[in-house]
């Protein structure tokens, strides 16, 4: 999913606004929220900065872009809206997981244990 796709955008802000209700989880309405933002305000985050704050096998999600500035070391677990090829091909190479949105929400539906970037 892109981020021009505003309706796609949404009902997934939607699917996360109704996680949160049966889990109770302030998490996932925190992340539904900032994906409701115009385009123009998603956050867009880079490699080097995940890298800088998180560890190994730590979860992180961007509601927003994740791009390929910067070096990752260290195996992360990253989900994002999107994410650019060289931020992908980085992230796997260090031996990290890309998770969308989705695959996360069906992961830890509760939203504990992750790091909230942008």
């Amino acid at each position: 999913m892109g981020v021009d796709q505003k309706e796609a955008r949404q009902k997934l802000a939607n699917a996360m606004k109704k996680l949160a209700k049966e889990n109770d989880s302030r998490f996932w309405k925190d992340i539904a929220e900032r994906l409701e933002k115009s385009k123009e305000r998603i956050v867009e985050v880079n490699v080097g900065r995940i890298s800088r704050y998180a560890g190994t096998g730590d979860t992180v999600i961007v509601p927003g872009i994740v791009l390929g500035s910067g070096d990752i070391d260290e195996p992360i677990n990253v989900a994002a809206l999107y994410f650019s090829e060289t931020a992908r091909k980085k992230i796997t190479e260090a031996g990290g997981r890309i998770l969308s949105l989705e695959e996360l929400m069906n992961e830890n539906s509760k939203g504990s244990n992750i790091k909230i970037m942008g």
